[in-house]
């Protein structure tokens, strides 16, 4: 009998972090995109996860939302249909007994034989949609390079695609689980404020927090569109 899996629900599947507008900018996924992964309603099951948010307004995705997001945004890149995803996702989860399947490290596993087992024997359809092994081979290449996992298998670090070599990550141990730099930990929304809100120089900003000016432009270009 097929047994489900444990999950110790800590701050990363419980805490709200972010809205869905702000997971997009920081993801780089359109915000209405975002919004439709964790919409549900009549047949339609969310494909990534949300809690209750604490206002009306607040946030409502927790970490482990924002690891399936980006591992769903791997997944269309490889010229997946949402269909398709989500009817895997759906049959992945009854298969492994684990709703946040997505968000582990079986989607990252050495050479792939676990996804790729998934692909062929739960949902079919992802292998013809990339020619097999080649898809798959390209989803755990990016899923390695952008989400790290604790011991428990589930993800615990994330690496921001949008903000390039700047090295952007959010961890939900390190500024409240909002996206820092990942070696000295100072908040982008901090740099952003100083600009935007301060009025500082980009010069001045980078001498401030030992970042070179091209780390300060490229927060400054990916916080711009929050306005956008």
């Amino acid at each position: 009998m097929r047994m489900a899996k444990a999950v110790e629900r800590d701050g990363r599947f419980t805490a709200p972090l972010l809205t869905a507008s702000a997971a997009g900018v920081h993801l780089g996924i359109a915000a209405e995109t975002v919004k439709q992964w964790v919409k549900s309603g009549g047949d339609l099951l969310p494909v990534m996860h949300s809690v209750r948010p604490a206002s009306h307004y607040g946030p409502r995705l927790p970490f482990v939302a924002l690891a399936e997001a980006q591992i769903l945004r791997e997944l269309r890149n490889t010229g997946l249909t949402m269909q398709h995803i989500r009817a895997g996702v759906a049959r992945l989860r009854e298969q492994t007994g684990d709703e946040y399947v997505l968000a582990t490290n079986m989607i990252a596993s050495d050479g792939g034989e676990l996804l790729y087992n998934a692909a062929s024997m739960v949902a079919p359809e992802w292998v013809r949609a990339r020619d097999g092994q080649l898809a798959i081979r390209q989803v755990i290449e990016a899923v390695i390079k952008y989400v790290s996992y604790a011991s428990d298998g589930y993800a615990s670090r994330l690496v921001l695609r949008p903000y390039g070599s700047a090295d952007v990550i959010i961890d939900p141990r390190f500024g409240f689980g909002q996206p820092v730099f990942g070696a000295s930990k100072v908040k982008v929304e901090t740099i952003a404020d100083l600009f935007y809100g301060g009025g500082e120089s980009v010069e001045d900003i980078a001498d401030e927090y030992d970042l070179s000016t091209e780390d300060v432009e490229v927060v400054l270009r990916v916080m711009a569109r929050r306005a956008a």
